[in-house]
């Protein structure tokens, strides 16, 4: 989770470990173990059984942890908290979209943006992606969302954190990232709404006007109580490396670090959507297309970092397994990146599955990636075998 100061962590024999504590340092070197190295909320008898079996004591920081007002060393102890403890990945998504909606409202009746909104959507998603991050990318690929635009946002806030969680920001950088990713687009309220719903390819003045939503969005938060790197990332989100960009056209390291971030997890979120001019890709494919833009759109360090972010077969990736059967990644496996966990959807003649369940895991491998719309996949069906796999 990047450096803390030490008096927020909590020296805990793994003995006395118990679920909700949220683990921010081993006594050993992460690399080794097949724990997030952001750290995690301890969850279940598993976790315990592996940490007791690798640590004599780990860190632990009870600003994140479920035990709100318990001191792991015994008796209580006030604090504040720092960001909310998450309920389900859906019902977050559904706040965060909610919440977004407003914004978006708000600033285009009266050309003020809610931040204090934005800081609550913020802390919900940095606190379900710290808890559960695969169920919250789950959601986003699996179920449809309504408005294109509070989606986006949501979409491309979930990758940039992600990938900022992958960097070891600490806990008010991956605020400010979240932040900075629900506010990349919040400039398209200056732009006609005919422009941004037309069909087709979008002539020179058109596009003028849709290239200025970056400045309107410094603009609208600019002077305002907003961290640098989510001006950053405003700022910065439609630049490239190769200085083919804009507004400013900056090449390399002259774009800051977070707007360099920030185009790339814009670029991700956005491929794997339907848009006026080009299908949904899946995310191992839109994650293919990335990597090969390295050096060209994108800083090439950060997208190999968003590759391990988001492993080889990202969450929501629909499949076709070495057997001819059809599913979707539903959880990541960091300790067997290859293969991740599946719930089977389709039989070999793509027929529906009276009862979707999760491929065992030394089961047939994965053949190749399919199209998001290859097959219909119902979420509600889907869920709990997704939750179920943790």
């Amino acid at each position: 989770m990047g450096p803390l100061p030490a008096q927020q962590l909590i020296t805990v024999p793994s003995e006395a470990l118990a679920p909700g504590m949220f683990v921010a340092e081993l006594d050993r070197s992460w690399l080794h173990t097949p724990f997030p190295a952001t750290g995690f909320l301890i969850s279940s008898p598993a976790q315990l059984e592996q940490l007791r079996h690798l640590c004599r004591y780990v860190y632990v920081d009870p600003a994140l942890s479920d035990s709100a007002d318990t001191d792991p060393r015994g008796g209580s102890q006030a604090r504040t908290t720092r960001v909310p403890q998450p309920a389900s990945a859906a019902a977050t998504l559904a706040a965060v979209l909610q919440g977004v909606a407003g914004v978006v409202r708000g600033a285009r009746r009266q050309g003020i943006v809610d931040l204090e909104r934005v800081a609550e959507c913020s802390r919900r998603l940095v606190a379900q992606l710290l808890h559960d991050a695969d169920a919250l990318h789950w959601c986003l690929r699996v179920d449809a969302h309504g408005s294109f635009l509070y989606r986006r946002a949501a979409g491309t806030a979930t990758v940039a954190t992600t990938l900022a969680l992958r960097l070891g920001c600490d806990l008010d950088t991956l605020l400010a990232v979240a932040s900075g990713g629900l506010l990349l687009d919040i400039g398209k309220i200056a732009v006609p709404v005919p422009i941004l719903a037309k069909p087709g390819a979008l002539g020179a003045i058109e596009q003028h006007y849709v290239r200025r939503h970056v400045e309107r969005g410094v603009e609208l938060v600019a002077g305002h109580d907003v961290a640098e790197r989510t001006l950053e990332m405003i700022a910065g989100h439609h630049e490239r490396v190769d200085g083919s960009g804009y507004p400013l056209r900056l090449q390399g390291t002259h774009i800051p670090l977070f707007g360099r971030l920030a185009a790339i997890a814009d670029a991700f979120d956005a491929m794997t959507l339907d848009r006026r001019y080009a299908a949904a890709l899946s995310p191992y494919v839109a994650l293919r297309r990335i990597e090969d833009l390295r050096d060209r759109d994108f800083d090439a360090a950060l997208v190999a970092e968003l590759g391990q972010a988001l492993g080889p077969w990202p969450v929501g990736t629909v499949v076709e397994l070495a057997s001819g059967e059809i599913g979707v990644v539903c959880r990541l496996r960091p300790a067997q990146p290859l293969h991740p966990r599946v719930i089977l959807t389709h039989d070999r003649e793509r027929t529906t599955l009276a009862t979707p369940r999760l491929v065992p895991e030394d089961g047939p491998g994965i053949r190749r990636a399919l199209a998001p719309n290859h097959v219909a996949l119902d979420p509600q069906r889907l869920l709990p075998v997704c939750a179920a796999a943790r």
